[in-house]
């Protein structure tokens, strides 16, 4: 993350469409919150290259697909409702996926779409290629390579990887960039708060059903582990938070120049502290239109300080620079680490001067603890096959889910059944 590949993608395409002239036209697709950000840095590191906007209805898309047009930009939604009825066979010669982990599974309709886009070259951007497991890095081939029909090897995914995959790493890039101080944070729960984690605790057999071969035993069990981590975030019955009082405490200690990031995976999670917090801040959240979003980021970076920018981890855990931060603080452990490192290097940018002060919250005694348990053992597939960051992500199997909840199948079978 932060090493340059919007700014790698853009001076290369400067350059096939420009002196080189080895391409006529290229679409770059990204999710619809970063379609604004690559019109932008286009604009900066390819001002000679006409770009233009993929939006509007049906009939305006379409124009913009027959236009020649050297490089448009649009998201994924659009490719997937157009790619198949409104793309002309010999539209581009070059396509480029940004936070291209968004194919990872190749029976989706958005990876279908990018597959049958027609392309003679073909691009894939992103820093967690790998997010659950080896299909991930599979179907992100299987756009490159259209020979690649199917689950490979690890071994040979590891070969066709070397061929096609230009690597940077910050250790090598710059290597005097300011370091992450990470800090993990044990929290204990209040009386209250705990009384009320307890309470959901305990009724857990009650809540799952009877039969644990079903899919929906699967979804009950999620539901649960959710309900759970969001009392570890703040108690709705007594109105107090654990989370909230060491938050409280960092921005105390951070000083009047601080500017301090908080993710959570739950926007009710953030809109709960922003009633409870004096300090100036803006939400960052998926329901926000492209201009409400900008509006937020500037305020962060060129507004008074001390001041918090609340972050939903799925709105702006990918694509966004944030480098002004001082903190990030993450309020509850995302079930993917992958998404997690994202979220935090958007502040660990090429123009910091100062370390990076990371903060992550943990509840002790609790299903956040399990979570992370589980997670830390998982650890080791992106290092095989990447060779890798920090970490790896991992998706929860049934039997996990159930050890979070510290349930065994007989206790699954021999529960009783709903009212």
């Amino acid at each position: 993350m932060g090493l340059g590949k919007t700014v790698q993608a853009s001076v290369a395409l400067a350059l096939l469409l420009g002196r080189q002239s080895e391409i006529n036209r290229a679409l770059i697709i990204a999710p619809a919150s970063l379609t604004m950000n690559w019109m932008d840095e286009l604009s900066v590191w390819a001002p000679s290259v006409a770009v233009r906007h993929v939006q509007g209805s049906v009939d305006d898309r379409k124009a913009f697909y027959l236009l020649p047009v050297p490089v448009l930009v649009c998201s994924y939604e659009q490719i997937r409702s157009d790619s198949l009825e409104y793309i002309p066979s010999d539209s581009f010669d070059l396509v480029v996926l940004d936070e291209a982990q968004r194919i990872k599974n190749r029976n989706s309709a958005t990876s279908l779409a990018c597959r049958i886009l027609p392309r003679k070259r073909a691009w894939a951007l992103s820093a967690t290629p790998l997010e659950n497991d080896e299909e991930d890095i599979a179907s992100i081939l299987s756009f490159l390579d259209p020979s690649i029909k199917q689950y490979i090897s690890r071994t040979h995914l590891s070969k066709k990887l070397e061929s096609r995959m230009l690597r940077r790493r910050k250790s090598e890039v710059r290597a005097e960039l300011p370091p992450v101080i990470l800090q993990d944070i044990r929290l204990d729960l209040p009386v209250s708060q705990r009384e009320e984690y307890e309470k959901l605790w305990e009724t857990r057999n009650r809540l799952i059903g009877t039969d644990a071969s079903t899919s929906g035993t699967s979804t009950a069990l999620l539901g649960l582990i959710t309900r759970l981590k969001v009392i570890c975030n703040f108690s709705r019955e007594a109105g107090i938070s654990s989370k909230l009082d060491a938050l409280n405490g960092i921005i105390e200690e951070a000083g009047s120049s601080a500017r301090i990031l908080v993710f959570s995976q739950f926007v009710e999670t953030l809109r709960w502290i922003s009633d409870r917090i004096t300090l100036p801040f803006d939400l960052l959240i998926g329901e926000m239109s492209d201009g409400q979003r900008r509006t937020a980021m500037d305020r962060f970076r060129n507004g008074s300080t001390p001041r918090l920018l609340l972050v939903s981890l799925r709105a702006g855990g990918v694509g966004l620079n944030l480098g002004e931060a001082t903190h990030v603080v993450v309020f509850d452990r995302w079930w993917n680490p992958a998404v997690e490192i994202q979220a935090i290097y958007r502040a660990h940018r090429f123009d910091r001067d100062e370390p990076l002060h990371v903060i992550r919250f943990l509840v002790a005694s609790s299903i956040e603890e399990r979570i992370a348990t589980i997670l830390d053992r998982k650890e080791g597939l992106f290092d095989e096959i990447i060779e890798s960051v920090e970490t790896t992500a991992h998706r929860f199997t049934k039997s996990e889910l159930m050890q979070i909840l510290d349930i065994t199948p007989k206790d699954v079978l021999s529960f009783p059944q709903k009212e």
